[in-house]
Protein backbone atom coordinates (compact mmCIF):
# COMPACT_ATOMS: atom_id res chain seq x y z
CA UNK A 1 0.00 0.00 0.00
CA UNK A 2 1.40 3.41 -0.96
CA UNK A 3 1.63 6.45 1.28
CA UNK A 4 2.61 10.08 0.64
CA UNK A 5 6.03 11.21 1.90
CA UNK A 6 5.33 14.91 1.59
CA UNK A 7 2.25 17.10 1.07
CA UNK A 8 3.75 18.36 -2.18
CA UNK A 9 2.51 15.18 -3.82
CA UNK A 10 -0.96 16.72 -3.58
CA UNK A 11 -0.01 18.80 -6.59
CA UNK A 12 -0.06 15.74 -8.79
CA UNK A 13 -3.73 16.18 -9.45
CA UNK A 14 -3.13 19.67 -10.79
CA UNK A 15 -0.22 19.13 -13.19
CA UNK A 16 -0.19 17.82 -16.70
CA UNK A 17 -0.12 14.04 -16.96
CA UNK A 18 3.58 13.79 -17.99
CA UNK A 19 4.82 15.92 -15.10
CA UNK A 20 2.63 13.96 -12.73
CA UNK A 21 4.23 10.71 -13.83
CA UNK A 22 7.75 12.08 -13.26
CA UNK A 23 6.84 13.28 -9.81
CA UNK A 24 5.26 9.95 -8.96
CA UNK A 25 8.43 8.09 -10.02
CA UNK A 26 10.58 10.36 -7.89
CA UNK A 27 8.32 9.88 -4.92
CA UNK A 28 8.55 6.11 -5.23
CA UNK A 29 12.41 6.30 -5.22
CA UNK A 30 12.31 8.41 -2.08
CA UNK A 31 13.66 11.46 -3.82
CA UNK A 32 12.49 14.99 -3.27
CA UNK A 33 10.60 15.97 -6.38
CA UNK A 34 11.64 19.19 -8.08
CA UNK A 35 9.42 22.19 -7.73
CA UNK A 36 7.12 22.47 -10.70
CA UNK A 37 7.16 25.61 -12.77
CA UNK A 38 4.92 28.36 -11.49
CA UNK A 39 2.18 28.12 -14.05
CA UNK A 40 -1.01 28.41 -12.08
CA UNK A 41 -4.15 28.82 -14.07
CA UNK A 42 -5.85 32.16 -13.80
CA UNK A 43 -8.61 32.06 -11.19
CA UNK A 44 -11.31 34.67 -10.83
CA UNK A 45 -11.79 35.45 -7.16
CA UNK A 46 -15.16 36.20 -5.75
CA UNK A 47 -15.20 39.03 -3.20
CA UNK A 48 -15.88 37.62 0.24
CA UNK A 49 -18.65 40.08 0.89
CA UNK A 50 -20.65 38.58 -1.97
CA UNK A 51 -20.37 35.00 -0.76
CA UNK A 52 -23.06 33.30 1.19
CA UNK A 53 -22.21 32.25 4.75
CA UNK A 54 -21.76 28.71 3.57
CA UNK A 55 -19.20 29.77 0.91
CA UNK A 56 -17.08 31.97 3.17
CA UNK A 57 -17.02 29.51 6.06
CA UNK A 58 -16.22 26.39 3.98
CA UNK A 59 -12.60 25.11 3.64
CA UNK A 60 -11.42 23.53 0.37
CA UNK A 61 -9.07 20.55 0.92
CA UNK A 62 -6.60 19.02 -1.54
CA UNK A 63 -6.67 15.23 -1.77
CA UNK A 64 -3.78 13.05 -0.64
CA UNK A 65 -2.27 10.34 -2.85
CA UNK A 66 -1.16 6.98 -1.45
CA UNK A 67 2.54 6.25 -1.83
CA UNK A 68 4.76 3.39 -0.83
CA UNK A 69 4.93 2.04 2.68
CA UNK A 70 7.08 4.12 5.01
CA UNK A 71 7.16 7.11 2.67
CA UNK A 72 6.18 10.63 3.68
CA UNK A 73 3.25 12.59 2.37
CA UNK A 74 4.13 14.97 -0.44
CA UNK A 75 3.19 18.63 0.04
CA UNK A 76 2.76 21.07 -2.84
CA UNK A 77 5.25 23.91 -2.90
CA UNK A 78 4.18 27.52 -2.56
CA UNK A 79 4.20 27.76 -6.32
CA UNK A 80 1.64 25.02 -6.68
CA UNK A 81 -1.78 26.22 -7.76
CA UNK A 82 -4.52 26.48 -5.14
CA UNK A 83 -8.31 26.27 -5.40
CA UNK A 84 -10.58 29.21 -4.85
CA UNK A 85 -14.35 29.57 -4.80
CA UNK A 86 -15.62 30.87 -8.12
CA UNK A 87 -19.36 31.05 -7.35
CA UNK A 88 -21.63 31.86 -4.45
CA UNK A 89 -22.95 28.70 -2.82
CA UNK A 90 -26.70 28.48 -2.24
CA UNK A 91 -27.51 27.30 1.29
CA UNK A 92 -30.05 24.54 1.78
CA UNK A 93 -33.25 26.09 3.15
CA UNK A 94 -35.47 24.34 5.71
CA UNK A 95 -38.84 23.15 4.43
CA UNK A 96 -41.71 25.61 4.64
CA UNK A 97 -43.88 25.12 7.73
CA UNK A 98 -47.09 23.18 7.20
CA UNK A 99 -50.18 25.35 6.84
CA UNK A 100 -52.35 25.60 9.96
CA UNK A 101 -55.42 23.44 9.39
CA UNK A 102 -58.75 25.25 9.20
CA UNK A 103 -60.84 24.46 12.31
CA UNK A 104 -63.88 22.32 11.72
CA UNK A 105 -66.69 24.66 10.75
CA UNK A 106 -69.98 24.70 12.63
CA UNK A 107 -73.17 23.66 10.89
CA UNK A 108 -75.78 26.01 12.34
CA UNK A 109 -79.52 26.53 12.06
CA UNK A 110 -80.48 29.98 10.82
CA UNK A 111 -82.14 31.28 13.99
CA UNK A 112 -83.05 34.99 14.02
CA UNK A 113 -80.95 37.35 16.14
CA UNK A 114 -82.49 38.38 19.48
CA UNK A 115 -82.69 41.88 20.88
CA UNK A 116 -82.46 42.40 24.65
CA UNK A 117 -86.20 43.00 24.78
CA UNK A 118 -86.86 39.59 23.23
CA UNK A 119 -85.02 37.51 25.81
CA UNK A 120 -87.47 35.69 28.12
CA UNK A 121 -87.66 36.89 31.71
CA UNK A 122 -89.94 36.00 34.62
CA UNK A 123 -93.16 37.81 35.34
CA UNK A 124 -92.64 40.70 37.76
CA UNK A 125 -88.91 40.41 37.11
CA UNK A 126 -86.76 42.00 39.81
CA UNK A 127 -83.33 40.52 39.00
CA UNK A 128 -83.05 38.88 42.44
CA UNK A 129 -81.44 35.45 42.36
CA UNK A 130 -79.45 32.88 44.33
CA UNK A 131 -77.32 30.01 43.12
CA UNK A 132 -79.35 26.97 44.17
CA UNK A 133 -77.82 23.93 45.93
CA UNK A 134 -74.28 22.72 45.30
CA UNK A 135 -75.42 19.13 44.68
CA UNK A 136 -76.59 17.96 41.26
CA UNK A 137 -79.44 15.70 42.44
CA UNK A 138 -82.41 16.67 44.58
CA UNK A 139 -85.63 14.82 45.24
CA UNK A 140 -89.06 16.39 44.88
CA UNK A 141 -89.33 17.33 48.55
CA UNK A 142 -86.00 19.16 48.52
CA UNK A 143 -86.87 20.94 45.26
CA UNK A 144 -90.11 22.20 46.81
CA UNK A 145 -88.23 23.33 49.94
CA UNK A 146 -85.76 25.40 47.93
CA UNK A 147 -88.56 26.95 45.89
CA UNK A 148 -90.35 28.03 49.06
CA UNK A 149 -87.18 29.65 50.38
CA UNK A 150 -86.63 31.60 47.15
CA UNK A 151 -90.26 32.73 47.15
CA UNK A 152 -89.99 33.91 50.76
CA UNK A 153 -87.28 36.35 49.63
CA UNK A 154 -89.25 37.35 46.51
CA UNK A 155 -86.59 35.94 44.16
CA UNK A 156 -87.46 35.48 40.48
CA UNK A 157 -84.30 33.75 39.27
CA UNK A 158 -82.06 30.87 40.30
CA UNK A 159 -79.19 28.81 38.87
CA UNK A 160 -79.49 25.01 39.16
CA UNK A 161 -76.68 22.48 38.94
CA UNK A 162 -78.45 19.42 37.45
CA UNK A 163 -77.21 15.87 37.10
CA UNK A 164 -79.24 14.33 34.29
CA UNK A 165 -82.46 14.58 32.31
CA UNK A 166 -84.46 13.00 35.14
CA UNK A 167 -83.44 15.92 37.33
CA UNK A 168 -84.57 18.31 34.61
CA UNK A 169 -87.92 16.56 34.36
CA UNK A 170 -88.40 16.78 38.15
CA UNK A 171 -87.24 20.37 38.67
CA UNK A 172 -88.19 22.32 35.54
CA UNK A 173 -91.99 22.18 35.82
CA UNK A 174 -91.88 23.03 39.54
CA UNK A 175 -89.80 26.17 39.03
CA UNK A 176 -91.88 27.10 35.99
CA UNK A 177 -95.09 26.92 38.03
CA UNK A 178 -93.47 28.96 40.83
CA UNK A 179 -92.67 31.80 38.39
CA UNK A 180 -88.88 31.39 38.80
CA UNK A 181 -86.63 31.47 35.73
CA UNK A 182 -83.72 29.05 35.90
CA UNK A 183 -80.24 29.01 34.39
CA UNK A 184 -79.45 25.30 33.90
CA UNK A 185 -75.88 24.14 34.46
CA UNK A 186 -75.14 20.52 33.51
CA UNK A 187 -72.89 18.55 35.87
CA UNK A 188 -70.06 17.86 33.42
CA UNK A 189 -66.29 18.26 33.78
CA UNK A 190 -64.15 20.27 31.39
CA UNK A 191 -62.57 17.14 29.88
CA UNK A 192 -65.91 15.37 29.32
CA UNK A 193 -67.73 15.47 26.02
CA UNK A 194 -71.48 15.53 26.56
CA UNK A 195 -73.59 14.61 23.55
CA UNK A 196 -77.11 15.38 24.81
CA UNK A 197 -77.12 19.18 25.02
CA UNK A 198 -79.70 19.32 22.26
CA UNK A 199 -81.90 16.73 23.96
CA UNK A 200 -81.82 18.67 27.26
CA UNK A 201 -82.81 21.86 25.44
CA UNK A 202 -85.69 20.08 23.74
CA UNK A 203 -86.94 18.70 27.06
CA UNK A 204 -87.05 22.23 28.47
CA UNK A 205 -88.81 23.61 25.40
CA UNK A 206 -91.38 20.83 25.56
CA UNK A 207 -92.13 21.86 29.16
CA UNK A 208 -92.45 25.53 28.23
CA UNK A 209 -89.24 26.47 30.08
CA UNK A 210 -86.78 29.05 28.70
CA UNK A 211 -83.63 27.07 27.77
CA UNK A 212 -80.93 29.15 29.48
CA UNK A 213 -77.99 26.71 29.34
CA UNK A 214 -74.64 27.33 31.06
CA UNK A 215 -72.08 25.28 29.11
CA UNK A 216 -69.40 24.03 31.52
CA UNK A 217 -68.15 25.82 34.62
CA UNK A 218 -64.80 27.45 35.45
CA UNK A 219 -62.96 25.21 32.93
CA UNK A 220 -59.59 26.86 33.52
CA UNK A 221 -59.41 25.75 37.18
CA UNK A 222 -57.80 22.47 38.34
CA UNK A 223 -60.93 21.55 40.31
CA UNK A 224 -62.76 20.96 37.02
CA UNK A 225 -60.11 18.48 35.73
CA UNK A 226 -60.10 15.90 38.54
CA UNK A 227 -56.32 15.66 38.60
CA UNK A 228 -55.90 15.50 34.82
CA UNK A 229 -53.64 18.02 33.05
CA UNK A 230 -55.50 21.15 32.02
CA UNK A 231 -55.92 21.01 28.23
CA UNK A 232 -57.43 24.15 26.75
CA UNK A 233 -57.81 22.75 23.22
CA UNK A 234 -59.56 19.62 24.51
CA UNK A 235 -61.96 21.85 26.39
CA UNK A 236 -62.55 24.12 23.40
CA UNK A 237 -63.38 21.12 21.23
CA UNK A 238 -65.89 19.95 23.84
CA UNK A 239 -67.31 23.45 24.18
CA UNK A 240 -67.77 23.88 20.42
CA UNK A 241 -69.88 20.71 20.31
CA UNK A 242 -71.94 22.03 23.22
CA UNK A 243 -72.37 25.43 21.55
CA UNK A 244 -73.45 23.88 18.25
CA UNK A 245 -75.93 21.43 19.78
CA UNK A 246 -77.42 23.96 22.20
CA UNK A 247 -77.82 26.65 19.57
CA UNK A 248 -79.26 24.36 16.91
CA UNK A 249 -81.85 22.98 19.34
CA UNK A 250 -83.08 26.52 20.08
CA UNK A 251 -81.29 26.94 23.40
CA UNK A 252 -79.50 29.99 24.77
CA UNK A 253 -75.73 29.56 24.88
CA UNK A 254 -74.25 30.52 28.26
CA UNK A 255 -70.47 31.00 28.45
CA UNK A 256 -68.76 30.93 31.86
CA UNK A 257 -65.10 31.75 32.53
CA UNK A 258 -63.02 33.23 35.34
CA UNK A 259 -59.97 33.76 33.11
CA UNK A 260 -59.96 36.64 30.65
CA UNK A 261 -57.67 34.70 28.30
CA UNK A 262 -59.91 31.64 28.25
CA UNK A 263 -62.94 33.82 27.61
CA UNK A 264 -61.21 35.44 24.63
CA UNK A 265 -60.04 32.05 23.36
CA UNK A 266 -63.59 30.68 23.39
CA UNK A 267 -65.02 33.67 21.54
CA UNK A 268 -62.26 33.50 18.94
CA UNK A 269 -62.73 29.77 18.50
CA UNK A 270 -66.42 30.32 17.78
CA UNK A 271 -65.48 32.93 15.17
CA UNK A 272 -62.80 30.69 13.66
CA UNK A 273 -65.42 28.00 13.18
CA UNK A 274 -67.86 30.33 11.46
CA UNK A 275 -70.19 30.61 14.43
CA UNK A 276 -70.65 34.38 14.72
CA UNK A 277 -74.44 34.03 14.56
CA UNK A 278 -74.30 32.23 17.91
CA UNK A 279 -73.41 35.53 19.57
CA UNK A 280 -76.94 36.83 18.88
CA UNK A 281 -78.36 34.10 21.14
CA UNK A 282 -75.53 33.92 23.70
CA UNK A 283 -75.40 35.13 27.28
CA UNK A 284 -72.51 35.56 29.70
CA UNK A 285 -72.33 33.94 33.17
CA UNK A 286 -69.67 35.86 35.15
CA UNK A 287 -68.67 34.93 38.71
CA UNK A 288 -68.17 38.35 40.36
CA UNK A 289 -67.22 37.50 43.93
CA UNK A 290 -66.73 40.46 46.24
CA UNK A 291 -64.04 38.86 48.46
CA UNK A 292 -64.19 41.25 51.43
CA UNK A 293 -64.37 44.32 49.23
CA UNK A 294 -67.31 46.72 49.58
CA UNK A 295 -69.97 46.87 46.85
CA UNK A 296 -68.47 49.98 45.21
CA UNK A 297 -64.96 48.48 44.87
CA UNK A 298 -63.46 49.06 41.40
CA UNK A 299 -59.67 49.05 41.93
CA UNK A 300 -59.53 45.73 40.08
CA UNK A 301 -62.07 43.13 38.85
CA UNK A 302 -62.16 41.36 42.26
CA UNK A 303 -65.45 42.81 43.37
CA UNK A 304 -69.15 42.39 42.69
CA UNK A 305 -68.80 44.99 39.92
CA UNK A 306 -66.29 42.70 38.20
CA UNK A 307 -68.93 41.70 35.66
CA UNK A 308 -68.31 45.08 34.01
CA UNK A 309 -64.74 43.97 33.25
CA UNK A 310 -65.90 40.82 31.46
CA UNK A 311 -68.54 42.81 29.61
CA UNK A 312 -65.84 45.05 28.14
CA UNK A 313 -63.81 42.03 27.02
CA UNK A 314 -66.76 40.48 25.22
CA UNK A 315 -67.75 43.77 23.60
CA UNK A 316 -64.20 44.20 22.28
CA UNK A 317 -64.33 40.71 20.75
CA UNK A 318 -67.82 40.62 19.23
CA UNK A 319 -68.88 44.27 19.02
CA UNK A 320 -71.62 44.36 21.67
CA UNK A 321 -72.48 43.21 25.20
CA UNK A 322 -74.83 40.21 25.43
CA UNK A 323 -77.16 39.54 28.38
CA UNK A 324 -75.37 38.71 31.63
CA UNK A 325 -76.56 36.59 34.55
CA UNK A 326 -74.07 36.38 37.41
CA UNK A 327 -74.11 32.66 38.18
CA UNK A 328 -72.01 32.87 41.34
CA UNK A 329 -70.73 35.82 43.29
CA UNK A 330 -71.50 38.04 46.22
CA UNK A 331 -69.69 37.68 49.54
CA UNK A 332 -68.61 34.46 51.19
CA UNK A 333 -68.99 34.10 54.93
CA UNK A 334 -65.95 35.35 56.93
CA UNK A 335 -64.00 36.33 53.79
CA UNK A 336 -60.67 37.99 54.71
CA UNK A 337 -58.91 38.15 51.32
CA UNK A 338 -57.84 41.80 51.53
CA UNK A 339 -56.37 42.97 54.84
CA UNK A 340 -57.20 46.58 53.91
CA UNK A 341 -60.88 45.79 54.50
CA UNK A 342 -62.70 44.18 57.42
CA UNK A 343 -63.82 40.52 57.31
CA UNK A 344 -67.30 39.68 56.11
CA UNK A 345 -69.23 39.25 59.34
CA UNK A 346 -72.98 38.80 59.69
CA UNK A 347 -73.78 42.51 59.46
CA UNK A 348 -71.60 43.20 56.40
CA UNK A 349 -72.91 40.05 54.73
CA UNK A 350 -76.43 41.41 55.12
CA UNK A 351 -75.71 45.04 54.27
CA UNK A 352 -73.62 44.27 51.19
CA UNK A 353 -76.11 41.80 49.70
CA UNK A 354 -79.05 44.09 50.34
CA UNK A 355 -77.20 46.93 48.60
CA UNK A 356 -76.41 44.67 45.66
CA UNK A 357 -80.05 43.62 45.19
CA UNK A 358 -81.15 47.25 45.45
CA UNK A 359 -79.27 47.92 42.18
CA UNK A 360 -82.28 46.42 40.42
CA UNK A 361 -84.74 48.54 42.39
CA UNK A 362 -82.93 51.88 42.05
CA UNK A 363 -81.39 51.35 38.61
CA UNK A 364 -78.02 52.55 39.93
CA UNK A 365 -74.89 50.50 40.70
CA UNK A 366 -72.85 51.04 43.87
CA UNK A 367 -70.25 53.03 41.92
CA UNK A 368 -72.91 55.47 40.73
CA UNK A 369 -73.17 54.16 37.18
CA UNK A 370 -76.56 53.23 35.69
CA UNK A 371 -77.55 49.59 36.00
CA UNK A 372 -76.82 48.07 32.57
CA UNK A 373 -79.84 46.68 30.74
CA UNK A 374 -77.67 43.67 29.91
CA UNK A 375 -77.41 42.56 33.57
CA UNK A 376 -80.53 40.42 33.89
CA UNK A 377 -79.89 38.94 37.34
CA UNK A 378 -77.26 38.43 40.04
CA UNK A 379 -77.11 35.04 41.80
CA UNK A 380 -74.90 35.08 44.93
CA UNK A 381 -73.46 31.86 46.30
CA UNK A 382 -75.23 29.85 47.91
CA UNK A 383 -78.86 28.99 48.75
CA UNK A 384 -78.39 25.71 50.64
CA UNK A 385 -75.56 23.32 51.55
CA UNK A 386 -74.66 21.69 54.86
CA UNK A 387 -70.92 21.62 54.21
CA UNK A 388 -70.47 25.20 52.96
CA UNK A 389 -70.18 27.99 55.53
CA UNK A 390 -71.39 30.50 52.92
CA UNK A 391 -74.73 28.74 52.36
CA UNK A 392 -77.64 30.88 53.46
CA UNK A 393 -79.60 27.84 54.68
CA UNK A 394 -78.64 24.52 56.30
CA UNK A 395 -74.91 25.24 56.79
CA UNK A 396 -73.21 23.56 59.76
CA UNK A 397 -71.66 27.01 60.42
CA UNK A 398 -75.14 28.42 60.97
CA UNK A 399 -77.65 30.07 58.69
CA UNK A 400 -77.24 33.61 57.40
CA UNK A 401 -80.31 34.76 59.32
CA UNK A 402 -79.54 38.49 59.22
CA UNK A 403 -79.04 38.40 55.46
CA UNK A 404 -82.19 36.35 54.84
CA UNK A 405 -84.30 38.76 56.88
CA UNK A 406 -82.64 41.78 55.27
CA UNK A 407 -83.50 40.56 51.76
CA UNK A 408 -87.06 39.75 52.80
CA UNK A 409 -87.40 43.35 53.98
CA UNK A 410 -86.66 44.81 50.53
CA UNK A 411 -89.95 46.27 49.26
CA UNK A 412 -91.51 44.39 46.37
CA UNK A 413 -90.64 45.97 43.01
CA UNK A 414 -90.33 45.24 39.31
CA UNK A 415 -87.08 46.02 37.57
CA UNK A 416 -87.24 48.69 34.82
CA UNK A 417 -85.20 48.76 31.64
CA UNK A 418 -84.18 51.80 29.63
CA UNK A 419 -86.68 51.03 26.87
CA UNK A 420 -89.61 50.99 29.34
Amino acid sequence: MFTLDTLRCKALILLPLAAAMLLLSACRRGETPPAPPATPAAVTETPSDTLSPLATDSAVFLPQIALGAGQETATPTAAAPTLAATATLTPTLPPAPAATPTPKQMSLVDWPAMTLQEWPRPANDNGLCLHNTAVAYNDEADIDLQISRLQSMNMRWTLIHYGDEQQLLRAAPRYRDAGITVVWRKNVRSFDRYYDWGRDVQLLLDMGVPPYMQLYNEPELPAEWDGQPIDQQLFLDNLMLAVEQTYNAGGYVGLQFVSDDWLRAALREIKARGGEQVFQRMFLVPHPYGLNHPPDYTADPNGVLGFLHQARIVEAEIGFTPPMIAGEGGWKWNATDDRNFPPIDAQLHRDYHVELFNWFRSGVLSNGEPLPDELFAFCPWLLSDRGDDSAWFDSFAGERTLTIEGVKAIPAFERRFSWE
